[in-house]
């Protein structure tokens, strides 16, 4: 009888627990969940600068394109160890539907709220809010620690967005909704750097 092969790898395809470049990864959650990041950090920066004066908005484009810049850099060509992911527990889908759905009814109520008072104006807040405690979960349920320092920057920018925006303008709103793409920028770009070894090319 013949002896089974064993299953080989195409010379090019990555290894497992080896120093890479991201775009030789795109299939990696790592990379395709940061460009996830990075669109929704961009969408934060662009829907909220519009209501920002004109030398404040070209300024957030500015910072967001340099922040852009290193992100590409940081999560696609910068050498990177990539660990084998650990396997996820079969909660982790009831999770993210859980922390998704929890997203979406928190920031209907926060626009009702808003709205009633006269201020939908600082409904960005509200979602800034929303959208990083429905982060939190993720830490445990993906074995990725990245989220709750995410998750809680936004909960606390999202909180200090409504506040001021109820107390003062509802300008600080907007600004701090943009402050919010680039954080959420920084965060992804800071996760990227803790896996660059001490002595890997740039």
């Amino acid at each position: 009888m013949a002896r089974p092969q064993q299953p080989t790898r195409s010379p090019s395809a990555p290894d497992d627990d080896a120093v890479d470049r991201g775009f030789r990864r795109l299939a990696d959650p790592r990379t395709g969940g940061a460009l996830i990041g990075a669109v929704g950090a961009s969408v934060f920066v662009h829907a909220n600068r519009a209501h920002l004066s004109a030398a404040w908005s070209l300024g957030a484009v500015v910072v967001w394109a340099a922040a852009l810049v290193a992100f590409a850099w940081a999560v696609y060509v910068m050498p990177r160890r990539f660990t084998r992911p650990r396997p996820v527990p079969r909660t982790a889908g009831l999770v993210y539907l859980g922390s998704v759905a929890g997203m979406i009814v928190l920031i209907q109520v926060g626009r009702i709220v808003l709205e009633a008072r006269g201020a939908p104006a600082v409904i960005p807040g509200v979602i800034v809010l929303a959208v990083g405690l429905h982060f939190l979960p993720f830490a445990r349920a993906f074995h990725t620690p990245m989220f709750r320092r995410l998750g809680l920057a936004m909960a606390i920018l999202g909180v200090l967005a409504v506040v001021v925006g109820l107390i003062w303008t509802a300008t600080a709103t907007a600004a701090i909704a943009v402050l919010t793409g680039i954080v959420m920028l920084a965060v992804i770009i800071e996760n990227a750097l803790r896996d660059r070894p001490r002595r890997a090319p740039w």
